[in-house]
């Protein structure tokens, strides 16, 4: 129905470490984060995809991210990204982080 090649995967739910234990696997990990500096966008990291890259983001709960865990991420070769000036609700932040990238991936196509 969507006419797309490429069907986005979604994991269940893990813990912070079971995350990045999987990020491990992954060519670039993507952490939105609301202190994010606002110049290094969601955006602008997608755009350094090459094809047959892969890519992980992960989602913070309610609440946001203690400074432990995105010390943890940056530690694991996390990219702290910036969603835009607002904070969004967990599940409004997994579809803006994923539609960002569907439309900057096709983008550049």
């Amino acid at each position: 129905q969507s006419g797309r090649t490429v069907i986005p995967e979604v994991k269940n739910v893990m813990t912070f470490g079971e995350a990045l234990k999987y990020s491990e696997s992954l060519d670039m990990l993507l952490v939105p984060y609301e202190c994010a500096d606002s110049v290094k966008t969601l955006r602008n990291k997608i755009d350094e995809l090459k094809d047959g890259m892969s890519a992980g983001i992960f989602i913070g709960p309610e609440g946001g991210y203690e400074e432990k865990e995105i010390k943890k991420a940056k530690e694991h070769g996390g990219e702290i990204v910036s969603l835009g000036k607002r904070i969004l609700r967990t599940e409004t932040a997994a579809i803006a982080a994923l539609s960002i990238c569907m439309f900057n991936i096709e983008a550049n196509l």
